[in-house]
């Protein structure tokens, strides 16, 4: 039993006659009788009742009519809204706290002016959980920072940022001429969640260096850590354009320390196997310009 076979069905219901659904359907008669022969038979019920050549549904007949319209509708009503989504540009894009923050709205505002009908879905979180979300095609792209080491992604690099260390204006340690690495251990450590940490150059780096820092607060967002900063004598290792807005401000600040920097790339990252939607082209493209 096909969808075809019912359409021929609903035809015979509505016409009355094998040859007047035969003529609404641009099919033959025979066409007509063979397809409602075979619904009888597979389902060995009588659908219709023969009367001076017309034909009358039976009260089973009747019930499969109901039923037959609304899997009908379904089916229209799914090839309709598949259809329409097809012709969508739609994007699942990731981004890592950073970057999600701080550049992948506009972006997104960019791939608006580019695509028409454009639709997306976003999810800002840590580097860890974007790869996972990209291996097991849950996301098409996204862009984030750190390390990527997965080898079923394709991984490009379209920028730079830089981890500083971070602390309110007034804080005790900037009394001090020189600040020295064990200097940060006598203050409470704002810290990001596990997830993002076990990245962190910066914080991997003074642990090489016999620094031992007292977390004390953890935090998953950005804003909360900034918020401990501003309100607390803790530190804490950020981002630097995600405090772009507060150093203007002046109400954080970087410590002079250590003198070495920690840059770390922005990465476009993307399964190896996934197919580059024309959507995908649009927003490398965005990205290659930005570069």
């Amino acid at each position: 039993m096909t969808l075809h076979h019912l359409e021929i069905f609903l035809a015979v219901c509505r016409e009355k006659t094998t040859y007047a659904a035969a003529q609404a359907l641009n099919l033959s008669q025979p066409a007509i009788s063979k397809a409602i022969t075979e619904l009888e038979k597979y389902y060995q019920v009588q659908l219709f009742e023969r009367i001076n050549h017309r034909l009358y549904l039976s009260s089973i007949g009747k019930e499969m009519q109901v039923r037959a319209l609304k899997i009908l509708e379904m089916y229209e009503e799914m090839e309709e809204e598949i259809t329409r989504k097809g012709k969508q540009n739609h994007l699942r894009i990731g981004a890592s706290l950073s970057v999600g923050t701080c550049l992948l709205p506009k972006y997104i505002q960019k791939l608006k002016l580019e695509l028409n009908d454009f639709t997306y879905e976003a999810l800002v979180n840590n580097t860890s959980l974007i790869e996972s979300k990209i291996e097991n095609y849950e996301l098409d792209l996204a862009i984030v920072e750190g390390y990527v080491e997965n080898k079923n992604l394709i991984v490009k690099e379209i920028g730079e940022d830089e981890l500083v260390l971070v602390a309110r204006v007034n804080h005790p340690i900037f009394t001090k001429r020189k600040i020295e690495a064990q200097d940060l251990e006598r203050y409470a450590f704002i810290a990001r969640e596990d997830g993002s940490r076990k990245r962190n150059q910066l914080e991997l780096y003074l642990k090489k260096q016999g620094v031992t820092l007292m977390t004390n607060y953890s935090c998953s967002g950005v804003e909360a850590i900034k918020q401990a900063l501003m309100y607390t004598d803790g530190i804490s290792i950020l981002s630097k354009m995600m405090i772009e807005e507060e150093l203007k401000k002046g109400v954080l600040q970087i410590l002079p320390f250590p003198t070495k920097q920690f840059k770390r790339s922005i990465r476009l990252i993307y399964h190896k196997d996934k197919y580059v939607s024309k959507e995908m082209k649009v927003f490398f493209h965005l990205l290659e310009q930005q570069v």
